[in-house]
């Protein structure tokens, strides 16, 4: 006869009655496997919950890794949501001359703009607009050829700077200084970017001297504050005519303006002018003693040191003159028989020790020597143009052109 099944519950123990020992047994056995099945499911549950856990570490770690750049396609997210790059350098709101000019230098011999021989002058930094901007100065001149500045802009290009546009000018007046300690600007923000009545100008400095020649105004100069229009490229000047003055030892210039206007330009230089620390300011009784009645006074307390260094055998030094537009003398003041003179200079002795002199070609006067002990000096010109003077304890040859002193 064949087994019948045993009929047993959906958790598998025997569905029918036992004897109380065999059911006490079988219970036992039943728990100790609802144990084994509960550790079963616990086990499970923390495997699954390591995978997840490592899961998402693993898709977080990969956020931050391409966030940074080092996954496929979107390098920076937060460049292409704003345009913003954060791990790029900002440009700086400011930079001093020394950096710019040395920019401007490097990127001129870079881009091979430097074959006309000129000489790098200073260059400035700003941000227009949020744009980096650099513009420098070029400039060129000697004795014989005519004089020019070039005005250079430069440009930052995918993280480079690049030479762009170039503004020439030339200016026939003389020879260009536009060395900023011959300036004396070596403590001063010059030159510089300025914002003027809505327009962007680069502000510069420069002096015009006049060329050594017997033809040219051996005194007069040409200070002129400069603003140059990076948009337009046109140039606004304050052009200060002016003569050399000594001054506590320094040479300054004093003058005044030949051009003045009414707009908000020349406003900005005027104001300029009156800061330059190259621009002499006389004090009241400076300017008395700059009068052409004063001359020879005014002259020996400006060369007193200096006649006293020839006397101890200095070979050479350099005498401070002013030049005056009217005469310095009347024709009784002077020894009419002591009148030498060349194709542009003539002079004349006084009676109380003094040495006039008269620029033909400009018709300005000056003074070549004052013998403060009130001897008359002899004079003569030497076969080089040079005055040659003899006076008490002093033999020396005076240049008219430039003041020069030398002892013989």
């Amino acid at each position: 006869m064949a087994e019948q099944p045993v009929p047993s519950s959906q958790d598998g123990t025997p569905d029918y009655d036992l004897p109380e020992s065999a059911a006490e047994g079988i219970t036992d056995d039943a728990s100790a496997i609802n144990v084994t099945r509960d550790r079963r499911r616990g086990m499970r549950n923390r495997i699954i919950t390591i995978v997840l856990v490592a899961v998402v570490l693993c898709f977080a770690g990969y956020a931050i890794y391409d966030w940074g750049g080092g996954g496929g396609a979107s390098s920076n997210p937060y460049k292409e949501l704003t345009g913003i790059d954060t791990t790029a350098t900002p440009e700086p709101e400011r930079m001093n001359i020394v950096e710019a000019s040395e920019i401007y230098g490097n990127t001129m011999v870079h881009d091979n703009r430097i074959g006309d021989k000129s000489t790098f002058g200073a260059a400035a930094y700003t941000l227009r607009n949020g744009v980096p901007l650099i513009v420098g100065i070029n400039y060129f001149s000697d004795e014989k050829q005519r004089s020019f500045f070039k005005l250079t802009q430069l440009h930052k290009i995918n993280g480079a700077w690049r030479c762009g546009e170039e503004t020439l000018r030339y200016d026939d007046m003389g020879l260009l200084v536009m060395e900023r300690d011959m300036l004396k600007l070596s403590g001063e923000n010059i030159p510089r970017f300025e914002v003027i009545d809505g327009k962007t100008y680069f502000y510069f400095v420069y002096l015009v001297k006049p060329r050594q020649s017997v033809l040219a105004s051996v005194d007069k100069c040409n200070l002129k504050l400069s603003l140059f229009n990076v948009e337009s490229t046109d140039i606004i000047q304050l052009d200060y005519e002016c003569e050399p003055v000594v001054s506590g030892g320094s040479t300054l210039y004093y003058g005044e303006v030949v051009n003045p206007r009414e707009t908000p330009e020349f406003e900005f230089l005027s104001g300029e002018l009156s800061r330059l620390p190259i621009v002499y300011r006389p004090s009241a009784e400076e300017i008395e003693m700059a009068s052409p009645g004063n001359a020879s006074r005014r002259w020996q307390a400006d060369n007193d040191s200096l006649v006293g260094q020839l006397r101890s055998g200095r070979q050479e030094v350099t005498f401070s003159m002013l030049h005056y537009g009217s005469p310095l003398f009347s024709r009784g003041d002077v020894d009419l028989d002591s009148k030498v003179s060349t194709e542009t200079y003539v002079f004349y002795v006084t009676h109380s020790g003094t040495v006039f002199g008269c620029n033909m070609i400009t018709k300005k006067f000056f003074i070549a020597y004052v013998d403060a002990r009130g001897a008359v000096p002899q004079i003569e010109i030497n076969s080089n143009g040079t005055l040659h003077v003899m006076a008490s304890g002093l033999d020396f040859d005076f240049d008219p052109a430039t003041g020069r002193a030398m002892l013989n």
